[in-house]
Order: C-alpha cells, then sequence, then structure tokens
C-alpha cells in the first residue's frame, strides 16, 4: 500500500493556457481567449503587468473540490505573486469544467522564469511556465 492513494481522486487538468484577457458569452457560456502568451518582456524591474487572465480546463472530478492557481517565482522561500483559491462542485466526473481567473497589476520583481501551479485538494496538477525577459534580451534557446 506504499504507493496507493487514499480518498477520492484529483481532477485531471486539460489545459492551462495565459493570455490577455478572456470574453465568455453570456448566452452560450463559451470562452474566447484574446491574446495567447507565454513570456513578458519589461525594459526595468521590478514592472507590474497591467492585465493577464489564466484559462484552466478540468475533468474527471469527483464532488466538491478545492481549486488552487498560485503564480510562484524560482525560489520556493519568496510568498507567491497570485493566489487564489475557490471550490468547484463536479456533479458527474465526465463533465469539462472551465475556470477563467484574471489578474491585475502582477508586480514581476525581477527577470526569470515563473511559474502558474494549479493544485486541487492541496495536490499539484499541473504547471505552466511564463518567462519575464528584460527588454532586448533574445529568448533562449530552450528551456531546461
Amino acid at each position: 500500500m506504499p504507493d496507493e492513494k487514499l480518498g477520492t481522486p484529483v481532477p485531471v487538468a486539460l489545459a492551462m493556457v495565459v493570455c490577455d484577457a478572456i470574453y465568455q458569452d453570456p448566452a452560450t457560456k463559451k470562452c474566447t481567449l484574446l491574446g495567447t502568451f507565454s513570456t513578458i518582456t519589461a525594459r526595468r524591474f521590478p514592472v507590474a503587468h497591467p492585465q493577464l487572465a489564466v484559462h484552466v480546463a478540468l475533468t474527471d472530478g469527483r464532488g466538491n473540490v478545492r481549486i488552487k492557481l498560485a503564480l510562484v517565482g524560482d525560489s520556493e522561500n519568496h510568498p507567491p505573486l497570485f493566489s487564489g483559491e475557490g471550490v468547484i462542485h463536479f456533479a458527474d466526473p465526465r463533465v469539462v469544467a472551465e475556470l477563467n481567473f484574471q489578474l491585475s497589476n502582477v508586480t514581476f520583481p525581477k527577470p526569470g522564469a515563473y511559474r502558474f501551479q494549479l493544485s486541487a485538494n492541496n495536490e499539484l496538477l499541473m504547471e505552466r511556465r511564463l518567462l519575464v525577459l528584460q527588454g532586448g534580451q533574445p529568448p533562449p534557446e530552450a528551456l531546461p
């Protein structure tokens, strides 16, 4: 039983997309993601990014699930730049739940690789890297 997990299984993360904004049609509830990106460039640091959004799609959830999205830097010793959480109810595990997070004026203290971390019931489901570059820096050939 050493590898066996107890309790309700966490949902499966299907997608995490970073973009400028998200429009949700009031009639159909369909989402349109505007301006997807994975890199921010700034001339000076610290820099406040005025607005960004994160779209998340989950499935295979059961019952009430606590969802948390955090934006962290390269050091676990610093608090997250953003953290938001809530509870989502899955009435049926076949449902795909889509969540939208809106972030304003996130301050990046220095250039580097930041990560959005998506967790369910305190278990990490997925990470998405957000690269923050100093202006004029060419993007790296390949990320480690």
